[in-house]
């Protein structure tokens, strides 16, 4: 027997921190982690790790790493 799919409610949420842009992702009202623009790259970091965990070309790609590493790691 198959589960039927949940659609997610994703929000992204324009910040700075210090002089640098950030973009925090919630699912919810729970951030789970902000994707970061280093020159021409984007680092995606978890809201429970002190550094990036990936380096992605775009922006895009950085949101997908933060979305599956949350589904991956919920429990």
């Amino acid at each position: 027997m198959s589960k039927k799919d949940k659609a997610i409610s994703v929000t992204l949420n324009e910040t700075k921190v210090g002089q640098q842009p950030v973009t925090e992702v919630l699912i919810g009202k729970q951030v789970i982690g902000q994707v970061t623009q280093v020159g021409e790259r984007f680092d995606a970091q978890m809201a429970s790790a002190n550094q990036p965990f990936a380096h992605t070309k775009s922006f895009d790609e950085s949101l997908q790493e933060i979305i599956s590493a949350y589904h991956l790691h919920k429990g």
